[in-house]
């Protein structure tokens, strides 16, 4: 999934990692991320914003709430869904069912977003306009970074890396890849537009728009269904030119899946499936604790 979801606002980044994705759980013991997730969400919360004590408070109110909800109604559809990945992937994926199981993340994913905006939308109506600065700064801090650490090398060494960075996610799972299936890799995630540029007029878009919400101390009704709109709608009010290029991209990645899963070996496919399995015992294990 995604590593979903993208984080675009810190508290969003806190309520978002809250619904767990299954990308956040392909590379971290699930029990581990779920005992720990409240703490580590609030001080990160607290990186963007200086919070008074009576919003930490809240913040930690609202998050372990948010966990337990998700660990009770989330994570058995997420088991149910890796049940059906696992059969599918015994004798390959085709891109119809990639292109399927991701419309299927996504509804997770908005059906988590769902759950937790109007907590956000009450956490943002909390702030004040010195913590609007700081979420400003904090903000343009970031897309500085992430604008930098996008600008260095040539493009070639970009596409290297960013070949390099989906190697590895496919390797977590399948083991070691051969030369040629490293080969095949590498040349359709090369073909990927880089779209960096774009995300980041994404974020900043949304960052404006949500600083705007804080300054303007709008309520929390009034910031749900903008927050709706930012973060769930965003067929409304993207560029189409922005959404064509997804589209394309997700269609080079469900075309990408279908010709690396049909070079698998009987051993990748046992790796495949016992990483899957990992998962849904990991789930079996956190709906089932007391």
């Amino acid at each position: 999934m995604k590593r979903t979801i993208r984080i675009l606002v810190v508290a969003a980044a806190a309520f978002l990692a809250a619904a767990c994705s299954l990308t956040h759980l392909a590379y971290m013991n699930a029990t581990f991320a779920y005992s720990n997730a409240t703490p580590l969400l609030a001080w990160s919360v607290g990186d963007y914003v200086d919070m008074t004590d009576p919003q930490k408070d809240w913040m930690r109110e609202r998050l372990a709430r948010a966990m337990a909800w998700h660990r009770a109604e989330e994570l058995p559809a997420y088991r149910r869904f890796l049940e059906s990945v696992a059969a599918r992937a015994e004798d390959g994926i085709s891109a119809d069912e990639a292109r399927e199981a991701h419309r299927a993340l996504r509804a997770y994913y908005h059906r988590a977003l769902g759950h937790v905006i109007p907590d956000l939308a009450e956490f943002l109506a909390q702030l004040d306009p010195e913590q609007a600065q700081q979420l400003e700064r904090r903000f343009a801090d970031d897309n500085r970074k992430i604008a930098l650490a996008a600008a260095k090398g040539t493009p070639e060494e970009r596409r290297d890396d960013r070949v390099g960075k989906y190697r590895d996610h496919i390797e977590e799972f399948t083991g070691r890849l051969t030369d040629a299936q490293r080969a095949l890799v590498a040349e359709r995630i090369g073909a990927f537009a880089d779209l960096t540029e774009d995300r980041l007029e994404d974020r900043r878009y949304r960052q404006k728009a949500i600083v705007a919400l804080v300054r303007d101390k709008a309520s929390r009704e009034q910031v749900i269904p903008e927050l709706r709109r930012l973060l769930i709608d965003t067929e409304t009010w993207r560029r189409p030119d922005y959404l064509r290029k997804l589209r394309v991209r997700d269609e080079q990645m469900f075309e990408m899946v279908a010709a690396l899963s049909a070079t698998l070996s009987p051993e990748q496919r046992a790796n495949v499936q016992k990483r899957l399995r990992g998962f849904m015992r990991d789930i079996t294990d956190l709906t089932t604790a007391n």
